[in-house]
């Protein structure tokens, strides 16, 4: 689900749905996402992504691999906060928009919240991995 805020000039309103494959190993899970994700108002596009999440030592490093695994973009590190809780360490700077993140552990897997801060952004996008 995808929600502007108040200071946002884009109409990223909707929900998708898709499916996950997850590869990897021990350290390192790569999400591969397909979908739709259907605007606010009504139109409907593919969507596809693929996230690595890579765990190194105390923390979850998250990767969007949209240009490959050879040149995945760094968004941030997770750390524990508390218990089923982790928070991005420091945020993702993409030109001029902040990236950060929080992950919640559920009993059938994780939610993923996202926050785009920036001039003409304000964007709050959760992801219900189940």
């Amino acid at each position: 689900m995808a929600s502007p805020g108040p200071q946002s000039s884009s109409d990223w309103s909707g929900q998708g749905i898709g499916e996950v494959t997850v590869s990897g190993d021990d350290a390192t899970f790569r999400f591969h996402e397909q979908g739709h994700f259907t605007h606010a108002n009504g139109r409907r596009m593919a969507f596809s992504n693929v996230y690595r999440f890579e765990v190194i030592e105390d923390r979850i490093e998250l990767y969007h691999e949209r240009r490959g695994q050879k040149e995945a973009v760094f968004l941030f590190p997770l750390i524990v906060v508390e218990e089923n809780r982790l928070m991005s360490l420091s945020p993702h700077l993409c030109v001029r928009d902040l990236y950060s993140g929080e992950l919640i552990m559920t009993d059938g897997g994780f939610d993923l919240t996202w926050t785009v801060e920036g001039p003409r952004k304000q964007e709050h996008i959760h992801y219900i991995y189940r």
